[in-house]
Formats: structure tokens, sequence, C-alpha cells
């Protein structure tokens, strides 16, 4: 078998439900090492007992969880309101309150594991980036030390700023900007990848304890199930269910309306050289093929 690629996820797991539908495909996928979970946006602490009672449901009990940031680095986020959710997660409950996890520095965690590790790190990024981008800035001289960002993030070709990129631009800015090797899946193609019919039942009536408490968080948060999160977490060990291209781009954050949203330069190649770009980007997905991979995998959580 082929050595596991190391991966630290940082997701705001608690919301949309497709973070946790990603965390139960990492626990599923043998390729991956799961050296940490941070969490980051609006009541980080709160993110944080859901995944670690997730990852306890799962069997994961030795994966470190930190909470980390909850406001963005510059301005209060479009969706960091209380009156967007609540003061909790959407999809929090009275069962993760007992819940401990590892700690409230997830930037110093990510820092620690980064500098201790003698193998390059993948770093998975489901929500805002706040906490890659004070990663990014504290320590520069970690770049070596990052394999690549598997990110799900952005809108490449839809006039809308989408939700991580929105919830702080000036992150977003910073971790798009940085030069590493970048591997971005947007709404574009997500929004493709939904679960539903007889793949979401095989899903929620499994009846290990990790995809029940999946399944009552998914309860919780509405029907719809897209898998948003999950094809950026796939595309760290497998990009074959992604169409990917080079691009230069930037993202908006002194726009009045218009913060979070990406601006592709890569047409203005004369001054861009596009080619070179460590920035890949998803434009098309195989999505039939990808949901039912991803139902194999959670599946094969033990029945008995």
């Amino acid at each position: 078998m082929k050595e596991r690629i190391p991966v630290i996820i940082d997701t705001d797991l608690g919301d949309d439900i497709d973070d946790a539908f990603a965390l139960c495909l990492a626990m599923q996928s043998p390729e991956l090492e799961i050296l940490g979970v941070t969490t980051v946006h609006r009541c980080a602490a709160y993110r944080a007992k859901m995944a670690k009672s997730l990852l306890n449901a799962g069997g994961f009990c030795e994966v470190p969880v930190y909470a980390g940031e909850s406001k963005p680095l510059v301005r209060e986020s479009v969706h960091g309101r209380p009156l967007d959710y609540g003061e909790k997660p959407h999809s929090y409950a009275e069962e993760y309150d007992a819940t401990e996890y590892d700690g409230d520095d997830a930037v110093s965690f990510i820092v620690g594991t980064l500098e201790k590790s003698d193998r390059k790190i993948t770093l998975v990024t489901l929500g805002a980036l706040t906490n890659i981008a004070l990663v990014l800035q504290k320590r520069p001289d970690l770049f070596g030390k990052i394999e690549k960002l598997c990110i799900m993030g952005g809108a490449f070709s839809m006039n809308l700023g989408e939700y991580n990129f929105s919830c702080d631009p000036d992150a977003a800015a910073i971790v798009m900007d940085s030069g590493l090797p970048i591997l971005c899946v947007g709404v574009d193609i997500t929004f493709q990848c939904k679960l539903s019919g007889e793949l979401l039942n095989e899903v929620q009536t499994h009846p290990h304890p990790c995809l029940q408490m999946l399944n009552r968080m998914r309860k919780k948060w509405g029907t719809d199930v897209y898998l948003h999160d999950p094809l950026a977490l796939t595309c760290a060990f497998d990009e074959s269910f992604v169409t990917f291209r080079p691009m230069v781009c930037a993202v908006e954050r002194e726009a009045k309306f218009a913060n979070g949203y990406v601006v592709n330069l890569s047409d203005f190649n004369w001054r861009h050289d596009v080619s070179s770009s460590k920035l890949l980007v998803g434009t098309g997905v195989d999505a039939d093929a990808f949901t039912r991979e991803y139902v194999r995998r959670v599946t094969r959580f033990p029945k008995t």
C-alpha cells in the first residue's frame, strides 16, 4: 500500500451539513493520515465539539481537534452575525456539550505540526480561510512544508460571492495569492454533486453510530445534501473526478457589494503567465461517479 497522505482538515463544521459528510469520508479513506482537525468561523469552539464528537463516534478518538478563529481577519463577515443561525452552529445539539476537544489555538497547532513533520502536509480547507491565512502570514518559512492546499471555495464562472470566501475575503486573498500549489473546487461544480434518493438513503439508514450521528446533524440542517466539501477532500488523494485548469485569479475585498467575488484574470494572459500558475481550478466534475464513490466509501463503516 502506498504511504498515506498526511492531512490537516480545517472546517466550519456545524452549519451546512457537507463538512460533516466530508469528515466521515476522511475517516473511510485509508489513503489519508488525519493529523488533526481545526475549526474556523463563528463559534469555532462549538464546531470543535461537534467535530470531536463525530471523530469519537467513528473510532478516530486519537485525532486532535483544535478550535480556531471565530472572527475574520479585518472586517465583520457578512455571514458572521448571530442573526444568521444563532449563537451556536445550526446543527448543534446538546449531545455535544460534554465533549472535550484538544485546545483553542488552531493556528499554533497547524504551525507546530508543520514544524515537526518530516513530510510535506496537505491542508484541506472546508470553510473560511482565516486560520490558514494566519499561518501563512506568521510563518512564511514553512511554505516548503506544505504539499498543497485543497480548497472548497470560490465561484469561478458564476456571478456570486461564494460563502467561504465571503466569510473572510481578506484571508481568501492571502491564501489564493500565496503562490502555493492549490487545487480549488468552487460552487460552479460542487452544486452538481447532490446526494439524494437511494444513495442518500444508504447513508442515512446505515446503523453505525458515526453515520447515525451524521444523520441527526443532517436532519437539523435540512433535506438537501450537496457534497461541496467531500469533493475538495477527495482531491487530496484522487483528482480523477474533477477537470482542472490553471488560472490566475484575484479575490475582491474592497468592493461595497462584491467582497469574496473571484475575478478570473486568466484571459488577460499578456499580463499573466497562466501556464506557470500553481492554482488549479475545477472546471468540470463527473458528479454521478463521485457521488457513488462517496457512498461506497462511507458505508464501509461496520454495520454491527
